[in-house]
């Protein structure tokens, strides 16, 4: 079975080769094996597009005025709906009421099969309790959890993170662990990747999301994002060396840009950079703008 597996990055756009952007000032070995030994500043790249590998800038902004948004953006990226046109303006963190239908309805999950399918999509990320406790209380839930709840799709917990079956937001579990009830083992960026591997083998998506990046953008603080960067950076290049590319295709893409552009506080206008390395690759070919991710991911999975 030949399968996807989805890292999305949350903040991160390809921006100015300045000194506020740490893509700029950092020596990142696993980003330039995504794009072809090129750094991901836009003045230092030209597009990829062959059939087992593809990398661009894509755009974020959707036709829509403003600065894009998670909620939105998220949405859009998921669901293969332009969620900001629909709403008329860019929103967030959480899904916009006119994007709640659309991710009931269509979200990626539910375009590949779903819980029906025992292959079916998964979601890698493991989740607290408290995070249960909080989206339950005001029905709260990020994008990626909306969507594994109207796709039927389990949300993992810090029991399957340490049972091997789901990996931390922060990769390590370091940070995690910090917040966690219950005590989370610590893995490596190897250990990681090995379970994104493993279960890249057993279900046709896989999805991970890392949110850090674009707190380290709110947080204009480059310290954070040098070592929110490089831990990326790590799994990508374990990534690199595991991965079987004529089995699993993996795909990297943000929502929008902020953690390239520390001098600001907000998001940016930045085009979001697009992934795809792998046999499925030429499918996103055509991919220009967050509206393109999910009917790639749709046609490289069709029976």
């Amino acid at each position: 079975m030949k399968s996807i597996l989805f890292i999305f990055l949350d903040g991160v756009g390809i921006g100015d080769p300045t000194s506020s952007n740490p893509f700029n000032n950092l020596q990142l070995s696993g980003f330039n094996w995504l794009s072809g030994g090129q750094d991901w500043v836009n003045s230092s790249y030209h597009d990829i597009s062959t059939t087992s590998h593809v990398f661009r800038g894509i755009d974020a902004t959707l036709g829509v005025e403003g600065l894009p948004q998670s909620g939105t953006g998220q949405a859009t990226l998921f669901s293969g709906v332009n969620c900001s046109k629909l709403a008329g303006k860019h929103y967030g963190p959480f899904p916009h009421s006119t994007s709640r239908p659309v991710l009931a309805a269509s979200n990626m999950f539910i375009q590949v099969g779903g819980s029906e399918r025992a292959d079916g999509p998964a979601f890698l990320n493991a989740y607290p309790e408290r995070f249960f406790e909080a989206a339950k209380k005001r029905d709260r839930w990020s994008v990626t959890t909306r969507c594994c709840l109207d796709a039927g799709i389990k949300i993992r917990t810090i029991e399957d993170l340490n049972a091997g079956l789901a990996v931390a937001a922060d990769i390590q579990g370091l940070g995690l662990g910090k917040v966690a009830k219950t005590p989370v083992i610590a893995v490596s960026a190897a250990e990681a990747a090995r379970r994104m591997v493993y279960l890249s083998g057993q279900h046709n998506l896989l999805l991970f999301e890392y949110f850090l990046t674009d707190k380290a953008g709110h947080a204009q603080d480059a310290d954070m994002a040098k070592s929110y960067l490089e831990s990326i950076d790590n799994l990508l290049l374990e990534l690199s060396k595991q991965l079987d590319p004529e089995q699993t295709t993996l795909i990297l893409t943000s929502d929008h840009g902020n953690i390239e552009d520390l001098s600001v506080r907000t998001h940016t206008f930045n085009p979001v950079p697009f992934a795809a390395k792998g046999a499925l690759a030429h499918h996103f070919k055509g991919v220009r703008d967050l509206t393109g991710v999910t009917p790639g991911i749709v046609s490289a999975l069709a029976p």
